[in-house]
């Protein structure tokens, strides 16, 4: 159906809007079908944990690598070849991910205007039928009930880079910098390996707490990450190298580059 039979209003945090989705509807899944789904780091990392995947193999299987114009790798999971190009984790009785599902689709239909989600954006499909019930949320019910407080913390964390000021000026990262980031943020099986079979912690003073915790626990190597590229990228203080002279020039640099 063409879009024009839709229509789409903006909210704010408090504003309701009618919308349920359940297994009942006529067009149940359908949503599930040849569309573009962005992930985020987090995203994958749920979804890798759910899958019990190494996060190479699990990016290899289910997702495809893009860049973007800054050269930011963008991934986006991978649909299915059939006639429908159905999510991969659709099956018979709904999301087998579901407790795992990307961000956007845990907001759908709600969808932030811009990066400080002031305002909301809701496009109400003539095809769907989840807008043609009674129940009633405000879009911060909405985000509370769909979980949405950690991958949107995790998200700030990855927003602070993808929008930082190096790319709103206009510049670029080249191949190498951009495999940086993409294996810091979502190769975190690559990147652990990285930091544990090399001279990292030689070289890097690195709090014993941090080390210990990015052993076992993937959210905390995610952020260590999210450190690990912005001392990279942007010449942040976010590291210190174990020679203090060394370290005290690079800070100096970082300060004249910014």
């Amino acid at each position: 159906m063409n879009d024009k039979h839709n229509k789409k209003t903006l909210f704010t945090l408090d504003d309701e809007f009618t919308f349920s989705c359940n297994s009942e509807l006529a067009c149940y899944k359908t949503c599930c079908r040849d569309i573009n789904i962005f992930l985020t780091p987090y995203d994958v990392l749920r979804m890798r944990r759910s899958t019990w995947l190494p996060s190479g193999e699990f990016l290899k299987r289910y997702t495809v690598a893009l860049l973007g114009e800054e050269g930011i790798p963008l991934v986006v999971l991978r649909m299915m070849e059939d006639q429908n190009k159905t999510c991969p984790f659709v099956a018979s009785d709904g999301c087998s991910m579901y407790r795992d599902r990307p961000w956007s689709c845990r907001m759908y239909p709600v969808f932030p205007v811009s990066s400080e989600e002031q305002e909301f954006l809701i496009e109400e499909k003539a095809t769907c039928h989840g807008f043609r019930g009674d129940k009633k949320s405000t879009i911060r019910e909405w985000k509370r009930d769909q979980d949405s407080d950690i991958y949107d913390k995790m998200n700030d964390f990855y927003k602070d880079i993808t929008l930082h000021d190096l790319f709103q000026k206009g510049n670029k990262l080249d191949s190498g910098k951009a495999k940086l980031l993409y294996t810091a943020c979502y190769d975190l099986d690559a990147f652990k390996r990285f930091l544990f079979e090399t001279r990292f912690f030689d070289i890097y003073d690195v709090e014993e707490e941090v080390i210990e915790k990015i052993k076992t626990d993937d959210e905390e190597l995610l952020l260590f990450g999210f450190r690990w590229v912005r001392f990279n990228l942007f010449s942040e203080d976010t590291l210190k190298l174990r020679d203090k002279e060394m370290d005290k020039l690079l800070q100096s640099r970082g300060k004249t580059s910014s």
